[in-house]
C-alpha cells in the first residue's frame, strides 16, 4: 500500500519563473533527521505523546552501509535533477540563496495481522523531503511518501530471528526506496517564484519597499540580498511594504523574496502549529501536514511551516560548511496566531456478525484551536469520521491500517472547516493619549479585551505616498467604559523607542466573535479534568474545552492546564522558538485570567440493573447516569459555584465483549448537546 500527500508547492503562475532562472542553491544535509526523539520499544503499547518511530526500525538503519546508501541516493538524485545547482558548501555570500535539502523519517510502525497458521507484518514507513531556509527556519518546499510492505510468516514463528532479520531488511529497503522517490519527485513538483523589490525611502530605522501585499509581499517575509543582507516586513499594505533591518552587512537597496507557494504570497495573517497532542504513536509531522494540505490555498490566515529539526540541521550545517551559525541564525519572530491539534485515541474494534464474517467499527475524533498571541482562543474547531466495514475472514483491512484511514479523513474535516470558518475583520481604533509607558485607545466598539497583544501604528509620509509605521507592541491592561489602557512593551525596530502620540492608530485582525469581554475565562493551573465512575472516557475534557471555547460569549484563554500528557501553551510556544530558528531571547507573556478558573468534571456509571442482554451478551441495552460540568474557583484557589448537569442515557445495541468502546462512541454523540446547555448556564449566571 502507497498513501502519497501533495507537496506545499500549488502553483500561482503568474509569479512564478522557471527554476533553471531561479538564482538558488540546494545543500543536501549530510544524515537522516526524526530519529533523535526516541523509539517505541514494544510496536504494540503506545502512550501520550509517545514516538511514532518503532525501535526495530531505528536499530535497522543504524548501520553505515544503508546509512551512506540513503545518502549517495539522495545527493545523486539531486544532482542529476538540479545539475551545479546543487552545492557542497554555503559561503557568507551564497547563503542567503542556498536552501538546505533533508530527509526526515516521520513515522515507522509495525503490526501484527494474525491469520490461522500464517501472519502477515506490516512495516510502514514515511519520509519527507524538506527544503529549508537556513537563515530563518522556514520551509518552502515538504514533500512525503508513505511506503508499506508486508511480509508473511508461520505465525509460530513471529518471535524467531529469521523473523527479526526480516523486518529489519524490509526496514532497509523500505528506506532506501522512498529516499529514491521523493527525491526523483522534487524536479517536478517544485515551483519558484521571486519577487523584487526595493527601498524607496528610509524612515528613520525603517525601510519603505516599492512593492505590497499585491505584489506578493507579506508582512513577516523576510527578504535578503545578493550581498547577504537580511531585512524582515513588518507591515504590508497593498502597494507598499515597511521591513526592519535583520542582518545588515551593507547598504543594500534590491531585496529578493523566493517561495514556492501561494501561501507566502498573500496578505494574510500567519498561523505556527505549536503543539500536536497523540496518543497512539501517530507521527506529529504527518497530522500537521495533512491538517495543513487540508486547510489549502484558500484560507484567510497562511499556515507557516517549520523545520522542527532546524536546529540540530543548522548546527550540522554550520560544521559541515562556512556558515557562521551564532550570526546569522536564530533570527526569526513570532506569528500573529499559533494553532494547537488534539487527537483523541481512535476508537477501533470488530465483532463477528455472521459464520464467515465480521463488522469493523472506527471512531476517530480531531480538535483544533486557533490562538492569538495574547492567548486568547480565537476559533476551535471540532470534527469526527466513522466507518464501519463488513468483512470475510482474512480478506479485510487491518483494524491498524484503517484507524489510520479515519483519522486521516477526520484530520481533513478539520482542515476545511479551518478554511471555512476563520474569516478575520480589521479594526481601525485611536490613540486618545499616552503618559510613561501606558497609552489610552478608544474602542466603543469593545474590540479590545484584557491580555490582548497589539501594535501601535504612526502615520506618515515616505517617498510621496501616505505610509504606516508599526512603533510599538502593546499588552491591554484594563477597560473603563470605551476607554482601553494599554502597555508599550517593546518597539517593533529595536533601533528605535518613538514616543506614542494621539491620533496613532491600532490595526486589529480577529476572528473572535465581540461578545462580552469584561470577564474572560480559563481552565485552571494544576487541577486537570477530573473523571470518576467505571468507564474511562478521554474525550471529555477535549469535548468540553472545545464547547466552552466556540460556544461561549466570554472569551477564554488556552493558557491555563491542558490534557493527559499536553504541553502548557506557554512551554510550547517555548519550545519552538528554541528549536525552529525563532529568536532565543524571545519573550513569551501570555494573559492568564485571575477572576475565576474552571476544572471539568465527570461522574459515568451503569445504572444499577439497568443491563439487559440476550444469552451470549451480544446485544445489550443499558442505562448510563452521567454527571458534567465544571467547578469554579477564584484566583486563591477557593471553589466559589459549580455548574452542571444530571442525564441518564439509554443504550441499544451493546456488545458486552466492545462495551466501552460502544460508551465511548455514544458518548461522543450525546455530550455535545448537553455541554452546549452547561456553557448556556454559565453565560447566563453571570
Amino acid at each position: 500500500m502507497q498513501i502519497k500527500f501533495k507537496a506545499l508547492c500549488l502553483a500561482m503562475p503568474m509569479l512564478f519563473s522557471a527554476w533553471a532562472n531561479a538564482n538558488i542553491q540546494i545543500y543536501p544535509s549530510k544524515g537522516i533527521f526524526g530519529l533523535e526523539q526516541g523509539c517505541r520499544t514494544d510496536p504494540s503499547k503506545y502512550e501520550a505523546n509517545g514516538a511514532s518511530i518503532v525501535c526495530d526500525f531505528s536499530q535497522a538503519i543504524n548501520n553505515e552501509v544503508i546509512r551512506k546508501q540513503a545518502e549517495q541516493l539522495f545527493v545523486d538524485g539531486l544532482q542529476q535533477s538540479f545539475g551545479e545547482q546543487i552545492v557542497d558548501i554555503i559561503s557568507q555570500k551564497t547563503k542567503n540563496r542556498t536552501y538546505i535539502a533533508s530527509l526526515e523519517v516521520l513515522r515507522a510502525s509495525e503490526y501484527i495481522v494474525k491469520k490461522d497458521s500464517t501472519a502477515e507484518i506490516f512495516l510502514p514507513v514515511t519520509l519527507s523531503l524538506k527544503l529549508t531556509n537556513v537563515l530563518s527556519g522556514e520551509v518552502i518546499y515538504s514533500d512525503s511518501a508513505t511506503l508499506s510492505q508486508p511480509i508473511q510468516v508461520l505465525t509460530a514463528e513471529i518471535d524467531s530471528s529469521a523473523t527479526k532479520t526480516a523486518i529489519k531488511q524490509k526496514f532497509q529497503s523500505t528506506l532506501l526506496m522512498l529516499t529514491q522517490q521523493v527525491t526523483q519527485e522534487l524536479k517536478s513538483k517544485l515551483k519558484i517564484s521571486e519577487t523584487e523589490t526595493q527601498v524607496i525611502d528610509q524612515w528613520n530605522s525603517y525601510l519603505v519597499l516599492d512593492k505590497g501585499f499585491k505584489q506578493g509581499i507579506a508582512a513577516q517575509d523576510e527578504l535578503s540580498s545578493i550581498d547577504g543582507d537580511l531585512i524582515r516586513v513588518v507591515h504590508a499594505d497593498s502597494d507598499y511594504a515597511v521591513a526592519v533591518p535583520v542582518l545588515m552587512q551593507g547598504n543594500s537597496k534590491h531585496f529578493t523574496k523566493v517561495a514556492t507557494n501561494t501561501r507566502q504570497a498573500m496578505n494574510k495573517p500567519k498561523a505556527l502549529v505549536v503543539d500536536v497532542l497523540t496518543y497512539q504513536g501517530e507521527s506529529k509531522d504527518l497530522i500537521e501536514q495533512i491538517f495543513s494540505d487540508a486547510v489549502g490555498e484558500q484560507a484567510s490566515f497562511t499556515l507557516t511551516p517549520v523545520n522542527r529539526r532546524y536546529s540540530a540541521m543548522a548546527q550540522s550545517v554550520s560544521e559541515q560548511t562556512a556558515l557562521a551559525q551564532n550570526e546569522d541564525i536564530n533570527q526569526r519572530e513570532l506569528p500573529e496566531f499559533f494553532i494547537r491539534i488534539n487527537v483523541i485515541p481512535v476508537i477501533a474494534y470488530q465483532q463477528q456478525i455472521g459464520k464467515m464474517t465480521q463488522q469493523q467499527v472506527f471512531h476517530s475524533e480531531v480538535f483544533a484551536e486557533m490562538i492569538d498571541r495574547s492567548g486568547r482562543v480565537i476559533y476551535s474547531a471540532h470534527a469526527t469520521d466513522d466507518i464501519k466495514d463488513v468483512v470475510s475472514d482474512g480478506m479485510g483491512f487491518s483494524l491498524e491500517a484503517r484507524k489510520e484511514v479515519a483519522l486521516k479523513n477526520a484530520l481533513l474535516k478539520l482542515g476545511q472547516q479551518f478554511q471555512k470558518g476563520i474569516q478575520f475583520t480589521r479594526s481601525d481604533l485611536k490613540v486618545s493619549g499616552s503618559s510613561g509607558q501606558n497609552i489610552s485607545i478608544d474602542d466603543a466598539g469593545e474590540r479590545l479585551s484584557v491580555g490582548m497583544k497589539v501594535h501601535v501604528y504612526h502615520a506618515d509620509k515616505a517617498a510621496g505616498r501616505n505610509v504606516l509605521i508599526p512603533t510599538w507592541e502593546a499588552t491591554v491592561l484594563e477597560r473603563q467604559g470605551a476607554k482601553v489602557t494599554a502597555q508599550l512593551d517593546f518597539p517593533v525596530s529595536s533601533n528605535d523607542r518613538l514616543p506614542v502620540r494621539s491620533g496613532d492608530r491600532i490595526l486589529l485582525d480577529s476572528s473572535a466573535p465581540v461578545g462580552d469581554s469584561k470577564q474572560s475565562r480559563v481552565l485552571c493551573l494544576g487541577l486537570h479534568t477530573e473523571q470518576v465512575g467505571e468507564i474511562p472516557f478521554y474525550g471529555f475534557g477535549p469535548l468540553f474545552y472545545h464547547t466552552f471555547t466556540s460556544q461561549s460569549k466570554r472569551p477564554f484563554y488556552a493558557t491555563g492546564s491542558g490534557f493527559k500528557g499536553q504541553t502548557l501553551l506557554k512551554d510550547s510556544v517555548v519550545a519552538m522558538t528554541e528549536n525552529a530558528g525563532f529568536k532565543k531571547d524571545m519573550k513569551v507573556n501570555f494573559h492568564i485570567p485571575t477572576d475565576e478558573c474552571l476544572q471539568p468534571v465527570l461522574k459515568i456509571e451503569v445504572k444499577q440493573d439497568s443491563i439487559k442482554c440476550n444469552s451470549d451478551k451480544s446485544n445489550c441495552d443499558a442505562t448510563l447516569v452521567m454527571a458534567s460540568g465544571a467547578r469554579r474557583f477564584n484566583q486563591k484557589a477557593e471553589k466559589i459555584g459549580a455548574y452542571g448537569l444530571q442525564q441518564e442515557i439509554g443504550l441499544k445495541g451493546i456488545d458486552h465483549q466492545h462495551r466501552h468502546e460502544m460508551y465511548n462512541i455514544q458518548m461522543f454523540e450525546a455530550l455535545p448537546k448537553i455541554l452546549n446547555q452547561i456553557v448556556q448556564k454559565a453565560d447566563s449566571s453571570q
